[in-house]
């Protein structure tokens, strides 16, 4: 019997983060998160990986693995990410390169590497001002896990991360989750406040909620007071 490669990394545990080329969103629809997530779930039972922790956002996806085989995780992920590729491709007929480089990968050593980057994987939505709460948000598994998390975890500045989110970032990922139709935003004076406010928590400027949303910034700061 051959011996499985030796893993160099001398962890089991690994972070992934797979982003868009040029920042471009790969995941424009909830049909397609739902879509990679089904693949995660159906590759774990083919190879040897158990994904933990993921959270798949617009433009990048982050999973926590295990496994004891390098090559294996090198496999899942370039299956992973060459099915969904040929799907999306497929799906809005275009070609090319769809994901910026392969992936990138860091390996958790200890056991507070290993909370806080769960904690950190799971927080991204929330960085990025998409929900108030991790638990608010669809396209993760935080829900399966949280009662496993230790409290008060304190995120290492040690993490593999895209770069911050922009205030347009923020507005047009808040938009596209949560299904705003922009047009019809001024006919909806509640729903309006609802999110000039939201935005406001994360100091989103009304300068360019304005540009997203076509709304002048004073009919947005007066909706900001109701």
């Amino acid at each position: 019997m051959s011996r499985s490669p030796r893993n160099i990394n001398k962890t089991p545990f690994f972070h992934i983060m797979v982003q868009g080329l040029n920042k471009s969103y790969i995941f424009n629809y909830e049909i397609d998160i739902i879509y990679y997530i089904n693949k995660i779930k159906e590759l774990e039972q083919i190879l040897d990986v158990n994904v933990i922790a993921y959270c798949i956002m617009n433009n990048h996806a982050h999973l926590l693995i295990h496994t004891n085989n390098t090559q294996i995780l090198s496999k899942f992920m370039q299956r992973l990410n060459t099915k969904y590729a040929k799907y999306y491709n497929r799906k809005y007929d275009r070609v090319g390169y769809l994901f910026r480089d392969r992936y990138k990968s860091e390996g958790i050593y200890t056991e507070k590497q290993f909370y806080s980057c769960m904690n950190y994987i799971y927080n991204n939505p929330v960085k990025a001002g998409i929900c108030l709460k991790r638990e608010d948000y669809k396209f993760s598994n935080y829900l399966e896990n949280r009662q496993y998390m230790p409290d008060n975890i304190q995120t290492e500045d040690i993490f593999i991360d895209v770069d911050n989110e922009t205030n347009d970032e923020i507005i047009k990922n808040y938009i596209n989750v949560n299904n705003i139709n922009i047009e019809n935003l001024l006919k909806n004076k509640h729903e309006l406040s609802i999110i000039v406010k939201y935005l406001r928590h994360f100091n989103v400027s009304y300068r360019s909620m304005e540009k997203i949303l076509n709304i002048s910034r004073e009919t947005l700061r007066k909706y900001g007071q109701f």
